[in-house]
C-alpha cells in the first residue's frame, strides 16, 4: 500500500488524482537542510507550496502527519502564498485564519466570523469528517438533533 493510500484511509471516502509538486534538490526554508535531514538530523521528505518553489519539512514546519496526509490532497499554499479559500484574494492578512484540519486559509469575514478565534478551528469543508467542538460566541452554532425536535 502506497504512503498516499495509507493518509487517505480514514480521512476521505475518494482518492484524487494530484501528483505531488517535485523540485529537485530542494532545501527547508526553516532549517536549511534538505530531505536527507531535518532539523533533528533525521531523513524526512519536503513538502512544496504549489505556487511558489518554497519547501519544507513538516517537523520544521510543526505539521502533524495527518495533516501533511491532507494537505497532500489539494494545492498546498506556504504562508507566503495563502489565499482565502471563499474569496482566493490574499489581501487582509491580519484577519486570515487557518483551519487546523486542513491549513487552507480564511479570511474571517469571508466565513461569517467577527475575529479569529482562539485555540483550535476547523473550516466547514474538514467539519464534516472531523468533529471537535466549535469556537462558543463567534458563529453562531447549528442546533443538535435533538434539539431540533
Amino acid at each position: 500500500m502506497t504512503t498516499r493510500l495509507k493518509c487517505l484511509i480514514g480521512f476521505y471516502s475518494i482518492i484524487l488524482p494530484l501528483q505531488p509538486k517535485v523540485i529537485p534538490n530542494a532545501m527547508c526554508g526553516i532549517c536549511q537542510k534538505g530531505k536527507e535531514a531535518n532539523k533533528r538530523g533525521r531523513p524526512e521528505a519536503l513538502i512544496h507550496c504549489s505556487q511558489c518553489d518554497n519547501s519544507g519539512h513538516p517537523s520544521c514546519l510543526d505539521m502533524s502527519a495527518e495533516l501533511v496526509c491532507v494537505i497532500q490532497t489539494y494545492r498546498w499554499q506556504c504562508m507566503e502564498c495563502k489565499t482565502c479559500t471563499v474569496c482566493r484574494q490574499p489581501h487582509h492578512e491580519d484577519e486570515m485564519m487557518f483551519c487546523d484540519k486542513c491549513d487552507r486559509g480564511f479570511h474571517t469575514f469571508c466565513v461569517g466570523m467577527d475575529q479569529i478565534p482562539t485555540g483550535l478551528w476547523v473550516c466547514e469543508v474538514c467539519d464534516k469528517d472531523f468533529t471537535t467542538p466549535k469556537k462558543k460566541g463567534v458563529k453562531a452554532q447549528k442546533k443538535s438533533k435533538s434539539a431540533q425536535k
